[in-house]
């Protein structure tokens, strides 16, 4: 599998040699991996004897890819239960920069005398970490001369309908695209991220606040939102008195916090107005509730006031109302993230780390953290290096609902805390800091809090032995050097291109836990303390603490070692902006190693430090963790 950037063709099928060898012979291409047949259709039972296939010309005699640009008005869902494929693309409709990914030599596609029509278009979507080109006939399924599925309000436009048949070619068929999630349609066409939010979770006002925060920053970023109402059983789209409807996804065009004057909107008693955008992408009815068009909230403003405000809208199926409204009625929304990554930008900028990977039998598919062979999945290492940070974390499978009959699996990822030099794979599991959620879906998403040091994040299916390909990626504020961790122990080197023999070396596990009673370096002063570790002619460090005599650390070093009696010593020093101060230091004997074999057990050493005369006790202790094995399988 490719890494994220190159496009490759979907099938084996290179648009630009396919078009040229049908112009060359004089014939409209034929797609022979999505004919025209009943088996393009349905997977599950026979199509209708009526459907008839036909192309753009056969329908209308002026046929138009687009007809005066791209707006949702190109979009009418058809008889396909697929709404959530059709929210999507009207969300996609509003930013020319997102269509223009999937729709590739837009111009170059369109019914003209400068164009060379050969029947054949192509369009991009990102599955799993790979954009993929997906070439299609313009055969398309019709019922009585008529489109059956989605189509534009402007007969002789064309886009619409054969990107839904490019998707459905990608999913293997129309039947397919019933019943989905609008994200991972999302997802599919921009490259985003996507996110599934349950609003009973935002139940509280001060998580609603939350929510806000993120749906405003997100819309602001250009995301991609859409909301829903569920729907069970025989409620499939009723319509409910506040004139929504159930099960329809409605796209959201817009978030905004409006400030009120004391003047001219003292009528509101309030500072301020959160107000939700959204559209129905099949129009014919929208919100009857407050602010909605023609509502007495909406008549106290004027039509110059509503400008000022922003509180813009269409006539097509658009519509505005208040987020409290909008978090009573609705019960789920889906997000694409278009993250920030650039550098030359006003809104924060992300950092991403991405890997691709599978999960493969006999070793790399251990199911969740409730099974034993939960460390049987792959591992990947990254740092948050600052103080504290809030990541973002999204773990998609390839869909193998492709596969007729199979479902997707139960994914979710879980965060551990490493060693600060981690770099082989854990073996035992330290502190947990988040695990989940697992979901039944093509992807999971979540955002996690994190303090500074070195994490292992381990996807993995619910159940044990589920194999498959997922990618990764994880947002946060600064670089993540985000890598995976392939070797259980410390690998030979070589010499001449021949594997040299192994050295036997043994691992010592130490938790800097904490210090006490630290002497500060004037009186009256505190300290930044870290810890310097020293074995076998190396060192490594953690990061300081500010601002205390007694810190607090719990970082875990893990010491691989060819001289397993040489004893450790742990120097204390206190950062300071020119020059660092020895506060002293204890030594680990190492003379007889396996009395540290138990591991649980938190011991304080003295301070020491160097006098002319020999050591001098010095103020201060410093408690240690240690583990000491020859099994490096175990650590």
């Amino acid at each position: 599998m490719g890494l994220f950037d190159d496009t490759v063709p979907f099938k084996g099928q290179k648009y630009k040699d396919l078009k040229s060898n049908c112009i060359k012979k004089g014939v409209l291409f034929c797609d022979p991996t999505f004919p025209a047949s009943g088996r393009s259709l349905y997977y599950s039972r026979a199509a209708p004897s009526d459907i008839v296939w036909k192309r753009p010309g056969e329908i209308v005699s002026n046929p138009k890819f687009f007809e005066a640009g791209v707006s949702s008005d190109d979009f009418s869902q058809g008889s396909l239960g697929n709404c959530w494929f059709v929210a999507a693309c009207a969300c996609l409709a509003e930013d020319s920069k997102l269509w223009k990914k999937i729709v590739p030599d837009n111009e170059e596609q369109e019914w003209n005398e400068k164009n060379k029509y050969a029947g054949i278009f192509h369009f991009k979507f990102w599955r799993c970490g790979q954009w993929m080109d997906v070439v299609i006939d313009d055969y398309l399924p019709t019922r009585q001369g008529r489109l059956i599925f989605v189509h534009s309000n402007t007969r002789n436009e064309f886009w619409s309908a054969l990107l839904e048949k490019a998707y459905a070619k990608l999913a293997g068929d129309y039947e397919s695209l019933v019943a989905g999630n609008a994200k991972d349609a999302l997802v599919d066409m921009t490259g985003g991220v996507g996110e599934r939010i349950a609003m009973e979770d935002y139940a509280t006002p001060e998580k609603q606040k939350d929510l806000f925060r993120i749906l405003k920053h997100s819309k602001e970023n250009h995301s991609l939102m859409s909301a829903s109402i569920v729907a069970t059983g025989n409620d499939m789209e009723a319509e409910l008195s506040c004139g929504l409807v159930k099960g329809h996804a409605y796209s959201v065009t817009a978030v905004k916090k409006i400030k009120l004057g004391t003047g001219l909107f003292s009528i509101f008693a309030r500072d301020y107005l959160q107000m939700v955008r959204c559209r129905n992408p099949w129009g014919g009815t929208e919100w009857k509730g407050a602010w909605s068009d023609g509502s007495a909230e909406w008549k106290k403003v004027s039509d110059s006031q509503k400008k000022d405000l922003g509180l813009t809208f269409d006539d097509n199926g658009e519509f505005w109302m208040s987020y409290e409204d909008f978090c009573h009625y609705f019960t789920s929304m889906d997000i694409c993230h278009m993250i920030n990554m650039s550098f030359f930008s006003f809104k924060k900028t992300w950092r991403e780390g991405k890997v691709s990977g599978m999960w493969k039998k006999p070793d790399r598919a251990g199911g969740c953290g409730n099974h034993s062979t939960f460390l049987n999945n792959p591992q990947y290492i990254f740092d948050i290096t600052e103080d504290e940070d809030e990541i973002m974390v999204s773990l998609e499978q390839q869909d193998k609902r492709v596969d007729k009959g199979k479902d997707n699996y139960t994914i979710g990822f879980t965060i551990l805390r490493a060693d600060i030099n981690r770099k082989y794979r854990m073996h035992d599991r330290l502190d947990r800091v988040s695990s989940g959620p697992f979901v039944l879906s093509r992807s999971v998403f979540n955002r996690v809090k994190l303090t500074r040091g070195r994490y292992c994040i381990i996807p993995s299916t619910f159940d044990p032995g589920q194999v498959g390909d997922f990618v990764l990626r994880i947002y946060a504020s600064t670089n993540l050097n985000l890598i995976e961790l392939i070797h259980d122990e410390p690998q030979p080197g070589s010499c001449c291109g021949f594997a040299m023999k192994r050295s036997k070396i043994a691992a010592t596990q130490i938790t800097l836990v904490k210090a006490d009673g630290l002497e500060p370096q004037d009186k009256g002063s505190t300290a930044d303390p870290y810890c310097i570790v020293k074995y076998e002619g190396r060192s490594l460090e953690n990061h300081y603490k500010e601002d205390t005599l007694n810190p607090e650390w719990n970082d875990r070093v893990t010491l691989y070692r060819k001289k397993p009696n040489q004893e450790v010593v742990i120097e204390v020093w206190n950062h300071n902006i020119f020059k660092d101060q020895l506060m002293g230091f204890a030594t680990l004997p190492m003379d007889n190693p396996h009395q540290y074999t138990g591991g649980n057990i938190i011991k304080r050493y003295n301070l020491a430090a160097k006098g002319k005369e020999g050591l001098i006790s010095k103020p201060g202790g410093l408690w240690l963790k240690v583990l000491h094995t020859d099994n490096m399988g175990t650590v």
